[in-house]
């Protein structure tokens, strides 16, 4: 897929972004360890289908914006999706689709923000509802051994910076079989820039640490973790090696009437990648094209 670049500008930051074809705006909100350009195969679907997909850097995860994480919490990190949607779109909302931590960033638009969205989609994080089940379960969290280990100041660091081999691993683990060919030097680029992989840091370390919560934001907090009022599609991957689709049954009873939690065969974590005809097709099922 051939991206141009852009820089939307909002009320909060300037956001470069990755942007192709004409049409209704779908809005794609990446997570970690990730690169925009990563939605290529799905943007290519959903470009052929009429659509103008935009694909921006989180906060902080290009150098036009290493120096401007001063917060890493999710309501951040929503604030900023809301601002690049009503910059987009100001008079209505834009299909959303998240994944990953792009997933949270979407649900909580949903919660706080409703109007700002048409219809949304989030991949491979399930809703706040069910979550915390998975938190308590011993398998899970040997599994998040990667979000315990970036807790801890200077180590997480020097095993980051060291090398990339906690990407790949977390890659090949997550979406098993999955050649990532050009988007595994995309990643490690990304991540090799110091600033940019604190930052990456900084986002995991507000799950914990409500220091690096914003305070003009906690008027919203208690919203932003409730159900959202709008139905969300919820998509998991079968092969998931980071959170295994077990762990999204029984979802729809924390989301608005008229949700679906549906289970990609043969998809792991990056989905968009292991089944991007399927992905494309229950997204654009959803959003009615």
């Amino acid at each position: 897929m051939r991206f141009e670049e852009i820089v939307i500008e909002t009320d909060r930051l300037a956001f470069p972004a990755l942007a192709a074809g004409d049409g209704p705006v779908v809005v794609c909100w990446h997570g970690f360890p990730d690169h925009p350009a990563t939605f290529g195969p799905l943007a290519e679907r959903l470009v052929a289908a009429g659509r103008r997909v935009v694909a921006p850097f989180l906060r902080g995860h290009h150098p036009a914006t290493a120096d401007r994480l001063p917060h890493g919490d999710g309501l951040t990190l929503a604030a900023d999706a809301e601002a690049v949607a009503r910059a987009l779109s100001p008079d209505a909302g834009v299909d959303m689709i998240g994944h990953d931590i792009g997933a949270g960033m979407v649900g909580r638009v949903a919660a706080v923000w409703p109007e700002r969205v048409r219809r949304a989609v989030t991949m491979a994080v399930p809703p706040p509802a069910t979550l915390p089940a998975a938190l308590r379960d011993p398998a899970q969290q040997r599994r998040f051994f990667y979000l315990w280990l970036f807790q801890v100041p200077d180590i997480a660091e020097a095993v980051l910076e060291a090398d990339r081999g906690l990407v790949d691993f977390l890659w090949d683990t997550w979406s098993p079989g999955l050649d990532p060919g050009e988007h595994r030097d995309r990643v490690h680029a990304l991540y090799g820039d110091p600033a940019l992989l604190r930052n990456a840091l900084r986002i995991y370390r507000a799950n914990f640490d409500r220091g690096l919560h914003d305070p003009a934001l906690a008027h919203h907090a208690t919203r932003s973790e409730a159900p959202a009022s709008i139905p969300l599609l919820v998509l998991a991957g079968a092969d998931d090696g980071c959170i295994p689709p077990e762990f999204f049954t029984g979802a729809e009873a924390g989301l608005a009437t008229g949700s679906a939690v549906r289970v990609i065969p043969g998809a792991g974590h990056f989905m968009q990648l292991d089944r991007p005809d399927e992905v494309a097709r229950q997204v654009l099922d959803w959003f009615g094209s």
